[in-house]
């Protein structure tokens, strides 16, 4: 009997040994415990702190469309629905403002009735399924730019509804194949963008198309005069040259009426049922920067002619924002 006390007091530090052992495992799986939740809780805070900074940015961004319309209405019914030109209020590049709560928001508008409508392709076309006359226009558009024609027939065909390819456009069965495979839209261009779709289109060819085409919820062409580029005039009067097209689009525009444009500018005599001195359709670009929160957005509005009002036609919160500001650098 004492020799087996003795055998118990001799495994007593054995028991010792694991019992601090269980101790250590516990206290490390409770430190991990804790790690984990410490961090799953500054993960979830700091998620929660970016995504108020991004409400909070958006409702600035917001804002920020408000006024443009505020803007936009006010030029039709208090400076006058006159003309629209690059000499009024909304078309100005304004340096960013401050916000209060320590951020800065930039605001700019494009007029979309100053750039080729890609819609339009399909809007008058003779009946006998021949190319209409805005199918052309583009086709020189493209031409003078220095990018494939085909690009203009496959827009056709993938605008269209049917199934049958013309020209040297390209249907479903042409696109259906690559990978991976698609199938044409079968109604209007929602966006530009849609473009890179095409069969000839690359993004370089792209990227010099886009100042000059814009998509607007109408199959109509009409061209602002006093504001569209160079290149989207040249295409509805291709028997100009680059040289008087740069003399009349590279001086300030305000022509008050047709009349007075058709007599600087020949060549657009048969066209004036697609020309104006006027716009309706707007392109409004905000950036918001609030503390670490941004927000870009980018709006297309619609103005009344008649009535002036201001009606939202789609809002974009995947646009890249390219401010139009020019730093001017003072030499010291």
């Amino acid at each position: 009997m004492r020799a087996l006390s003795r055998g118990a007091r001799g495994g007593t530090p054995r028991v010792k040994g694991v019992a601090l052992i269980s101790v250590l495992l516990v206290v490390v799986v409770l430190t991990s415990v804790v790690y984990h939740l410490t961090s799953r809780h500054a993960s979830s805070l700091a998620q929660s702190q970016n995504a108020l900074g991004f409400d909070q940015a958006m409702a600035y961004a917001l804002g920020g469309e408000a006024l443009a319309r505020q803007v936009l209405y006010q030029d039709r019914t208090e400076t006058g629905p006159e003309i629209d030109s690059f000499e009024e209020d909304w078309a100005q590049a304004f340096p960013p403002f401050e916000l209060d709560e320590q951020g800065w928001v930039e605001i700019q508008a494009r007029d979309l009735n100053g750039c080729f409508n890609l819609n339009a392709l399909v809007g008058e076309e003779p009946a006998d399924g021949t190319s209409g006359p805005h199918l052309d226009r583009f086709k020189t558009l493209l031409r003078n730019l220095d990018i494939p024609e085909p690009v203009a027939d496959e827009t056709r065909d993938w605008i269209d509804a049917d199934q049958t390819v013309f020209g040297f456009g390209a249907e479903d069965n042409d696109y259906l194949g690559l990978q991976p495979g698609y199938s044409t839209s079968g109604q209007p261009l929602a966006h530009v963008s849609e473009l890179r779709l095409m069969r000839s289109m690359t993004p370089e060819h792209l990227q010099r198309l886009r100042p000059h085409v814009c998509v607007l919820p109408v199959n109509a062409l009409k061209l602002n005069v006093n504001t569209a580029t160079s290149h989207a005039l040249a295409a509805l009067a291709p028997e100009l040259n680059e040289a008087e097209l740069r003399v009349l689009t590279e001086t300030p525009r305000a022509f008050a009426d047709l009349a007075e444009f058709t007599k600087v500018a020949a060549g657009f005599e048969t066209v004036t049922p697609h020309l104006g001195v006027t716009s309706e359709y707007f392109e409004v670009q905000v950036r918001v920067a609030v503390g670490d929160g941004t927000a870009m957005l980018t709006s297309v509005l619609h103005r009344d002619p008649e009535s002036s009002a201001i009606t939202l036609i789609s809002r974009d919160l995947g646009r890249d924002f390219r401010s139009r500001l020019v730093a001017e650098i003072e030499e010291a």
